[in-house]
């Protein structure tokens, strides 16, 4: 038996050896076996009672829903993180990775307490079933056929809705994405410091956002669920809120430490509230002390596209030196700053970022410098940093 909060009568409802293996797993950072698959179904993992059927008693504070699950035939373990008692209900047939779920269950609940906002409830449960994933406050359900990667995505995606509606209580009927789409963000990082990946592979991922948006498809993330077809569901309120959040905190802003301690504080903020879109932006303006309107706008409003070309450029030579001249445009209508890479006729290269404001008086700009030698080549985001539609015209070579 599981269920949202904290079991208050273990006594009545568990034997001896599980109290105490329950208490051992509370202590470890290492999953424990609590009925173990041996164990599965035997009579003497019942508690002796007079009564023919055993009541469990749960209570749980600050919780805007319950779920429980109860089967004959659960495997169960558990282990602990910071006064949290993570734990896994499965049954013999499920994926034999399920045997990890705790282990990807404690990495999640430790990773989002660390980086984001203590986790605050006393317990954390996964639990297979027939499902691809559900979340509840303190117990989430996992597909049982689910393994691997895609087990611990689905387990780190479910955990990670303990913030994203259950701590910050925005409505995810009028705004899924400050749902689904926070959410997707925060398990990016929770994904890459298990695994020790350096990158997104897919959800944040610039290069594949840019294909899609490349289709025409995109809906704004703005609108009401219901009215977004089915099939673009995934990218407007998981995919694209995401992957914008992952764009600002590590390309646009490139202060991952401002971006953290605005984000943070938004949580802190509306922790037990219900924020709106214009709340999330006016808190994270505040804590990052820039006005973003540019950004919100064309990333949740409007469906816009990165689309920066190099149109030319020139190089002239007098008294004074050598002034390059390279010619910019933003036909995509979304602005982003500008990562160029100069080279010059000598073999060198150099690294140039302009700032985003540069669009803010229209849709090309001229940008002019005293350079080392003639430039030879021009290439805009070398690292493929930005989603780009149309990366053909992000290069200019010297005819």
């Amino acid at each position: 038996m599981a269920a949202t909060g904290t079991l208050t009568n273990a006594v009545e409802v568990l034997t001896p050896t599980q109290r105490a293996r329950l208490a051992q797993a509370a202590r470890s950072d290492t999953t424990v076996a609590i009925i173990p698959k041996a164990e599965v179904g035997q009579p003497f993992t019942r508690p002796a009672s007079p009564r023919p059927t055993l009541t469990w008693h749960f209570t749980a504070r600050n919780v805007r829903d319950v779920a429980w699950a109860a089967a004959a035939n659960f495997i169960w373990d558990a282990s602990g993180y910071d006064g949290v008692l993570i734990q896994s209900f499965y049954p013999p047939e499920a994926n034999a990775d399920w045997a990890r779920s705790t282990e990807y269950a404690r990495h999640s609940i430790k990773h989002y307490s660390e980086k984001w906002f203590r986790y605050p409830y006393p317990t954390a449960i996964n639990v297979a079933g027939p499902v691809g994933g559900m979340e509840y406050p303190m117990i989430v359900f996992c597909g049982h056929r689910a393994g691997d990667r895609a087990l611990f995505g689905v387990t780190t995606h479910e955990l990670g809705h303990e913030w994203f509606p259950m701590i910050v209580g925005s409505n995810e009927r009028l705004y899924a994405w400050m749902d689904e789409g926070f959410n997707t963000f925060i398990n990016i990082y929770s994904t890459l410091a298990f695994y020790r990946d350096t990158a997104p592979r897919d959800r944040g991922n610039a290069i594949q956002w840019a294909r899609f948006a490349a289709t025409g498809l995109d809906v704004p993330s703005m609108l009401l669920a219901d009215r977004v077809p089915p099939p673009l569901l995934g990218q407007a309120e998981y995919n694209k809120p995401a992957t914008g959040l992952y764009l600002l905190r590590e390309h646009i802003l490139a202060d991952t430490a401002r971006f953290d301690a605005a984000f943070r504080e938004y949580i802190r903020r509306w922790a037990y509230k219900h924020p709106t879109p214009a709340d999330f932006f006016r808190s994270m303006e505040d804590g990052l002390g820039e006005d973003l309107s540019w950004f919100w706008r064309g990333w949740f409003y409007r469906t816009d596209v990165v689309d920066l070309a190099v149109d030319s450029a020139r190089s002239r030579t007098d008294s004074t030196g050598t002034a390059a001249l390279v010619y910019i445009s933003s036909p995509g209508g979304l602005p982003m700053p500008v990562d160029l890479r100069l080279t010059y006729a000598n073999g060198v290269t150099e690294a140039v970022r302009l700032p985003v404001e540069i669009w803010f008086q229209g849709s090309h700009y001229t940008f002019r410098r005293l350079v080392p030698a003639e430039v030879v080549k021009v290439e805009i985001d070398p690292g493929q940093n930005f989603p780009d539609v149309r990366r053909g015209n992000n290069v200019w070579t010297k005819p």
